[in-house]
């Protein structure tokens, strides 16, 4: 035995040695670290993501593209439409036959990932066959009913246009009111139309064809068949009494839901999703679909959140490809996408994977009905230029001021708009403008609209430890080399669409001393920077009072000074700044 144990220590230590872990052949090697994968998640849990991964594989090292602007769908679509994408790829529009990403994007359709997820959900995805871009976390839009007042009369849900019209009869001799209908905003009565209409010919692969032949120009409303059938079928919803909104609140839609909630009504038309056990009822809701007239096309309208993807160009990168597909079958999994959502989100949306459970979800009733593909994509993306004007008529046709066919005239009177969608050029950019460019010209406008003498302009970048928003009163994402519209404006700008501009007063002493602590934008002492923005010959004195234009107030700082608020809207400025110059690029940025 002795014997044994030497020659196995013997062999031990030539093992040892053979493999140069010890002194003599090689010597020690530090394991080669891992090139960073570049991952962009805008207003998610990132950190609980990087840490889900970690589980698995702690090698991999995650580097975040931050974006905490006010404009994420524009944002994401110019990287895309610039290829300057992040190795795991993400954007909140993705239709296959709309937008086509196979030369930037990796075909993930032979890896086994993509077993996880519920088939009708890869369907939806299928670029005839491939697979460039795959879902996460999504919503699915119906009508909420309600499920306590169905079982106090002895009523069954109705499963067909025919049934609802034998339970509207039943509900108008108890005194229940059959429906009712949020319509605060033209896009919900818009969705209303489209919903209605996909229970019937736009749910059908012709009414799918017409979609397009709408936005290019090809086809109207009135000269279709199908769309005028959906037309009429819409009046009969509204004669039974489902688009009804004599009880409505017209500026307000929580106080419809709260109506709708606390009163007689079956029904409730509307943009949010449904009514959750936590909100102040003891009765129960649920949701159903839009109904076709035999129950053969019931449909609920699905709206993805976010799609994930991977870069084209790490096929060129066989070892950081090899990490970014370990982080993609981790996203792939009920666990990796779960861990970028709060329980609250998680509850009021539904996962696409086929190990998913639907138990604590809204949806727990109708998971089975809407993964077996009873959907059709939310309509929104390329109808913006009618939604509006269609919307406010639907909502006159729901409140008797106007007719079905005036409805369908205001499509056909929208289209020329929709087909030639060209927003007004602001300027043209000449080449690509750096996030700190584009705070140097934030700066300089929100200086020069408020008569401020300096600028103080945080920056949107990502700090571990603070959370889903980041800094949205700072300047995320930048312009690439095209045309500038509002919407690319948009991205960029600390005051979003519709925010104005705050100043503030302090000496220059206090200026550079704010501009080295940054922005606590959430209080959690992990700063933000700011760019301090002023004119080249321009030196600041300690002991002198300036007029400062800023974005990014810490409660800290509004305690110790008084926050001015200019009353100028920052997008008013923007284009009146950005309309100055005929082109625009990096140059522009300085203050001379």
């Amino acid at each position: 035995m002795k014997i044994k144990k030497v020659q196995s220590a013997c062999l031990i230590l030539a093992c040892i040695a053979a493999t140069g872990l010890i002194g003599c052949g090689k010597t020690d090697e530090t394991p080669k670290k891992h090139e960073a994968i570049t991952f962009m998640a805008p207003y998610l849990e990132v950190d609980n993501f990087i840490e889900e991964v970690h589980k698995t594989y702690p090698e991999i090292e995650l580097e975040v593209v931050p974006y905490s602007g006010a404009n994420t769908t524009t944002c994401l679509q110019n990287m895309l439409e610039a290829d300057d994408l992040p190795d795991i790829c993400t954007q909140t529009f993705y239709k296959p036959d709309v937008v086509d990403v196979s030369d930037k994007m990796i075909d993930l359709s032979g890896y086994d990932f993509t077993d996880n997820y519920v088939e009708s959900r890869l369907k939806d995805v299928s670029d005839e066959g491939a697979l460039y871009m795959l879902p996460s976390l999504y919503n699915c839009y119906g009508i909420t009913y309600n499920k306590t007042l169905l079982e106090k009369h002895g009523w069954k849900l109705p499963t067909s246009f025919t049934e609802l019209e034998e339970l509207a009869d039943k509900a108008k001799e108890a005194g229940v009111t059959l429906c009712m209908a949020q319509i605060q905003y033209p896009g919900s009565a818009f969705q209303y139309i489209c919903n209605i209409a996909d229970a019937g010919f736009l749910g059908t692969m012709s009414g799918k064809q017409w979609q397009k032949d709408y936005l290019s120009g090809k086809a109207n409303v009135s000269d279709t068949e199908g769309m005028m059938d959906s037309m009429e079928y819409i009046q009969k919803w509204k004669n039974l009494g489902m688009l009804d909104c004599s009880n409505s609140d017209p500026v307000d839609d929580s106080k419809t839901r709260e109506a709708f909630i606390k009163g007689n009504s079956l029904f409730l038309l509307g943009p949010q999703n449904g009514i959750m056990e936590s909100e102040d009822t003891t009765d129960k809701f649920g949701l159903m679909p839009y109904l076709s007239e035999d129950g053969s096309k019931n449909v609920f309208i699905l709206n993805v959140n976010r799609f994930y993807g991977l870069n084209k160009k790490l096929e060129n990168d066989p070892e950081k490809l090899e990490d970014a597909l370990k982080v993609m079958k981790v996203l792939s999994t009920v666990e990796g996408t779960s861990a970028l959502y709060p329980d609250s989100t998680l509850k009021a949306g539904l996962l696409p994977f086929k190990d998913a459970k639907a138990d604590d979800t809204f949806y727990a009733d109708i998971s089975d009905f809407i993964n077996a593909g009873n959907t059709t994509p939310f309509i929104y993306s390329g109808w913006e230029n009618t939604i509006v004007n269609t919307g406010t008529k639907m909502q006159e046709f729901m409140q008797d001021k106007a007719s079905i066919k005036d409805v369908a005239d205001q499509l056909d009177e929208d289209q020329d708009s929709v087909v030639n969608n060209q927003p007004e050029v602001i300027t043209t950019a000449t080449e690509e403008i750096s996030q700190e460019s584009c705070a140097k010209l934030v700066g300089r406008c929100f200086a020069e609209a408020t008569g401020s003498d300096v600028a103080l302009i945080s920056l949107g970048t990502w700090i571990s430890g603070n959370g889903t928003n980041q800094n949205n009163d700072g300047v995320s994402g930048k312009l690439y080399a095209k045309n500038i519209t509002d919407y690319d404006v948009c991205i960029i700008l600390p005051t979003g669409w519709s925010q104005t501009i705050k100043t503030i007063r302090l000496t220059g002493k206090q200026i550079q001393a704010l501009y080295e602590e940054g922005y606590d934008a959430v209080g959690t002492g992990k700063n933000y920077p700011y760019m301090l923005v002023n004119p080249e010959d321009m030196e600041l004195e300690d002991g002198k009072t300036y007029q400062v234009a800023i974005s990014g107030i810490s409660e800290k700082l509004a305690s110790e000074t008084e926050v001015t608020d200019s009353g100028i809207v920052g997008m008013d400025a923007a284009k009146e700044f950005f309309g100055q110059f005929k082109t625009l690029s990096e140059a522009d940025a300085e203050w001379k």
